[in-house]
């Protein structure tokens, strides 16, 4: 049985060429399956943070919330497989679960 303990998916984004030759009616699509899966399953955005005015290295960073180990997976897969994200775009991810830091530092 799947742990069922949130995950926490750290990501640095950029954005490949290939998205962008895509035309405005594909890149609306994209996007419109991309959010369809992520709310499917039970993605909590966290925050998406715009670092292309800062560093040519990452156009996004982010961190999200995934219900379980298993949602996450199956959104690996559904990046992998139906939306072919590879081919748009050059991400570096961490995994890790949360820890209450409203707590760190307090006696």
């Amino acid at each position: 049985m799947a742990e069922k303990k949130p995950i926490i998916r750290l990501y640095f984004a950029k954005i490949q060429e290939a998205f962008h030759d895509l035309s405005e009616k594909e890149k609306i699509e994209f996007m419109r399956k991309d959010r369809e899966n992520m709310d499917k399953l039970g993605l909590k955005l966290l925050m998406m943070i715009d670092c292309r005015w800062s560093t040519e290295e990452w156009d996004f960073i982010g961190v999200e919330e995934w219900p379980n180990l298993e949602a996450l997976q199956k959104r690996a897969q559904f990046e992998k497989e139906e939306l072919q994200g590879f081919r748009y775009v050059v991400s570096k991810t961490y995994l890790g679960s949360p820890e209450g830091g409203e707590e760190y530092g307090k006696e």
